[in-house]
């Protein structure tokens, strides 16, 4: 039974990592954070709501108390996160966007793994008989201390040539101002934190020797300490004159020389700027190189280090039986391997969660009968009118989605349909599409409007409300006259454009990113309209961690051998390679059926996040494209199930019925969202602002040049 189930693992791994023997891999594909939030009922709807981190290093972060509509004992809460803990993440994140960006340029071949708890390992309830023969961590040799049976490996790398690499990553430092604290002090923090490394070390070498003994008993084991918030200078200034832990650490290290040790360290001198983690110079590069060189590819590589090994141990500590979880909202914990995975996670950790910033909940719960939201998408704008419709229709109002032009029609059709539950009642919530660029609709809208007042009130919801603010204002005069002085007025609006708000408004401008990750943000904010322009807001300071910096920008370039065609939507090469990606995605492809002739693999405690469908997926441009398109036959001949939208596509779209990949020009998906956008390269309009930023998860970009204005 284990000889068949290890090889099923092999197979499995195989199969996840189709590039093993030639590239970089990394579990999870990207780093998750834990983000402190609360969760409460808000019109019928579960909402978690972000929390600002406050309190001392290991203490609760406290939650602010929303003055309405408080929490309910009864109603499951997040689990808590502590100071320490967003301190410890963000060290983390910066670690390891470092090591991946060596990993990639230099070529290393190996998998990565973060925060493996030891009994994860083969720790898989369905693969209990077939691990039960292999060293397990519950049955250390007699010679280990009893309590070395429960610990982690912070970083863990499994190297094809230089064998076993494990890192204890410790954030003490960066907290060190505000604390105001003497050098004395900081001094004893840092030699407790490296006691404490050590010995923690001590006890991964212990345990990762006892898992391997059977296949590999002489298997090169390194050790490292990264302090991504000290430099060499201050951590060697700490430990000097202490000679019990310089003993200590140069034992753990294998170095005679004290000298060596904070060169032996990955301290933040060669690490990104803790304030942009995710730019990765190419001096930081060459610092880290020489890090990896002293440190690690120094001595040469494993002569115990074959192919199969590596395999072998791949399989076993990143295999079906080991689990890989990654911090969740509620039960079960999320298991997470492979980017598709990381993909689909993010997307449903920023869109598919109805996600709050406090002073938004305030918002819903005082804001003024008459408001208009503005600020750069992807802060929240769209919620908040689904929440105040909610709200509305709970009381017994009657309601009106109003499309003000073309643009509109998917946004307002989604609202629709997501504020039309069981709840409402025939006659009580209405879709009315309008054209604002022309009179007579204008009229018609007036007309309506006049003859669903009641009792002299009127409720109203308008999202992407104006098409831009040079060009249109959001209501024109005539509905000022008529409705201007109506007592029961009610209506909420919002645009990403802050130009032209009629008078009299109460403007709420919303800045806070929200509902897709930073790697996303940073390209949204680059564009014209907000950098120059500046018709829309800029992205302030979230203020609370993000889930996820998100899966990294693939970029792909129309230019080489078999492109043709100005532009990436003329070419049919570029519609091929963009097929392939998503095939990488395995998006569309049904869960395999985890099955072997040893065992059968029941689900277990962990879940996976939902398989990427086709749905999820928006190809886009700034002007529509053709059935007959280069990209579009493309993707086609890739075997895309590809679909060009039209007028009459708009419900089907801005609800995802089919499952297909829509490709369409960006004007005609505002408001919506996905958690895979392909964004084509076009002159002119705002491609970031209106196209990239559909995207909730996995960008990828198809540019004709390095740079995409």
């Amino acid at each position: 039974m284990t000889a068949q189930a290890q090889a099923f693992w092999i197979q499995w791994v195989e199969d996840a990592f189709p590039d093993l023997d030639t590239r970089a891999y990394f579990l999870p594909p990207v780093y998750f954070n834990r983000v402190p939030m609360i969760s409460q009922p808000i019109a019928g709807q579960h909402v978690f709501i972000l929390q600002s981190a406050s309190g001392q290093a290991g203490q609760p972060i406290l939650y602010r108390v929303v003055p309405t509509a408080v929490s309910r004992p009864s109603i499951p809460q997040p689990p808590p996160v502590y100071n320490s803990d967003t301190r410890d993440d963000a060290a983390m994140q910066r670690v390891l966007v470092c090591v991946q960006k060596m990993a990639e340029q230099n070529g290393e071949v190996l998998v990565g793994m973060t925060q493996l708890q030891f009994g994860q390992y083969l720790g898989e309830p369905c693969y209990a008989a077939a691990a039960a023969q292999l060293p397990l961590p519950a049955n250390l040799p007699p010679a280990l201390p009893r309590n070395w049976k429960r610990g982690d490996f912070d970083v863990l790398l499994i190297h094809r040539q230089y064998g076993l690499v494990i890192c204890e990553v410790k954030a003490c430092g960066d907290n060190v101002k505000a604390l105001n604290m003497s050098k004395h002090d900081v001094d004893k923090i840092i030699r407790k934190k490296l006691k404490q490394a050590v010995e923690q070390l001590n006890k991964a070498k212990a345990m990762l020797s006892h898992l391997v003994s059977d296949i590999a008993p002489g298997l090169r084991i390194t050790r490292t300490f990264a302090f991504p918030n000290l430099t060499a200078h201050q951590l060697q200034q700490a430990v000097s004159g202490d000679t019990h832990l310089t003993q200590a650490l140069c034992q753990c290290l294998g170095t005679k020389n004290l000298a060596d040790v904070t060169g032996l360290c990955l301290c933040s001198d060669p690490l990104s700027d803790p304030k942009t983690p995710w730019d990765v110079s190419s001096h930081v590069l060459k610092e880290l190189g020489s890090w990896w060189q002293r440190r690690v590819a120094g001595v040469g590589a494993d002569s115990h280090m074959t192919s199969a090994l590596y395999k072998t141990l791949v399989a076993r500590f990143c295999g079906p039986a080991t689990s890989v979880t990654v911090p969740c909202t509620s039960p079960p914990r999320l298991s997470l391997k492979t980017l598709h995975q990381a993909v689909s996670l993010t997307g449903e950790c920023y869109s598919t969660l109805i996600t709050l910033f406090p002073e938004q909940v305030d918002l819903l719960n005082t804001g003024p009968p008459r408001l208009f939201l503005s600020g750069p998408p992807g802060t929240g704008k769209s919620v908040l009118l689904l929440l105040k419709g909610r709200q509305w229709l709970r009381c017994g109002h009657v309601v009106l989605i109003v499309s003000t032009g073309w643009w509109s029609r998917a946004a307002c059709c989604m609202l629709y349909h997501l504020l039309k539950t069981e709840e409402v009642t025939p006659g009580q919530l209405w879709l009315l599409q309008y054209d604002f660029t022309r009179e007579d609709d204008v009229l018609q809208a007036v007309s309506d409007m006049l003859q669903a007042v009641k009792e002299g009130s009127l409720y109203i919801l308008a999202d992407e409300a104006g098409y831009k603010g040079s060009t249109m204002i959001v209501f024109p005069p005539v509905f000022e006259q008529n409705f201007g002085k109506l007592p029961g007025l009610h209506l909420w609006a919002a645009n990403c454009y802050h130009s032209n708000i009629p008078s009299g408004w109460q403007v709420e401008y919303l800045t806070r990113p929200l509902r897709f990750p930073p790697a996303v943000v940073r390209e949204v904010e680059q564009d014209n309209e907000i950098t120059g322009d500046r018709t829309v807001h800029e992205y302030s300071e979230r203020g609370v961690p993000d889930h996820t910096d998100g899966p990294p920008v693939k970029r792909l370039y129309h230019k080489g051998d078999g492109h043709s065609g100005e532009s990436p939507n003329e070419c049919v090469a570029c519609g091929r390679e963009v097929g392939s990606f998503l095939h990488s995605l395995c998006i569309g492809a049904p869960v395999k059926a985890q099955t072997s002739s040893a065992t059968v693999i029941p689900s277990s405690g962990d879940a996976s996040p939902p398989v990427v469908q086709w749905r999820d997926v928006l190809v886009l441009t700034r002007e529509d494209l053709l059935d007959d398109s280069g990209m579009v036959m493309g993707l086609i001949a890739a075997g895309i199930p590809v679909q060009v939208m039209t007028d009459n596509d708009t419900e089907d779209v801005a609800m995802a019925r089919s499952d297909v990949v829509w490709a369409a020009g960006g004007g005609r998906v505002r408001g919506l969202e996905r958690k895979v956008v392909v964004c084509l390269e076009s002159d002119g309009g705002s491609v970031r602002l209106l196209n990239m930023s559909r995207c909730t998860s996995q960008l990828v970009i198809v540019s004709s040049n390095l740079s995409l204005n």
